[in-house]
């Protein structure tokens, strides 16, 4: 078990970094998966998304038509205006997924969104942890704070931004902080933290390390 931790582990470090860099590549970086051709998430696809409620994003449990909804929107041949182009594109992803086995194309969806915000910074918190409920309407959405904070200190348009793919949204978030404020940590990718701490259930025979 602790061999293919590792494996997992390692696998996840490597599709980090690949991401960390489709996301500066020449052009758009376009990921195929099985016979899909996704771009990665950018923050006007998300807020397209968040608009008509696709639960792929927002809370709930996605139907076949969130899944569909939000792959086309991530295809490379999203069109918004409709022509004969555009609507042989979108049969084509519904034929795809008649042919598909169940929960096939959902995972797929879910695999393309953690790529999006692995990269979402979490400071590591220094001392005890305090929870408290906090019910107030938050000023702005988050995403939204991460496009102002990039563009503020790049000099770019935020609408210009919100194209950019949400990977490099958050590298450069993170760059900026690192620069910015001093003694800032970050947290190791979710993904990274949850593979390790399996590893560590392991070693200390199904239990959770303490320390």
């Amino acid at each position: 078990m602790i061999d293919e931790l590792a494996a997992e582990l390692e696998e996840a470090k490597a599709r980090i970094i690949e991401n960390r860099l489709l996301a500066w590549c020449s052009g758009n970086a376009i990921d195929t998966v099985g016979k899909l051709d996704l771009v990665p998430l950018t923050g006007k696809a998300w807020v397209d998304l968040k608009l008509v409620g696709n639960k792929i994003i927002s809370d709930g449990d996605p139907t076949d038509d969130d899944v569909l909804g939000y792959l086309w929107r991530n295809s490379k041949d999203y069109n918004p205006e409709a022509n004969a182009k555009t609507e042989k594109a979108k049969k084509s992803i519904g034929y795809l997924f008649g042919k598909s086995e169940k929960g096939e194309l959902m995972k797929i969806a879910y695999r393309h969104l953690n790529d999006a915000f692995i990269e979402m910074p979490e400071r590591i918190s220094k001392g005890s942890k305090t929870f408290s409920r906090n019910n107030t309407m938050p000023a702005i959405e988050g995403m939204i704070g991460a496009v102002d904070e990039v563009a503020a200190r790049y000099g770019q348009n935020p609408a210009d931004v919100l194209s950019w793919s949400m990977n490099r949204v958050f590298q450069l978030q993170k760059a900026i902080r690192l620069a910015t404020i001093p003694d800032y940590r970050l947290a190791e990718p979710r993904l990274v933290k949850m593979i390790k701490q399996e590893i560590l259930k392991e070693l200390n025979n199904g239990t959770e390390s303490r320390t």
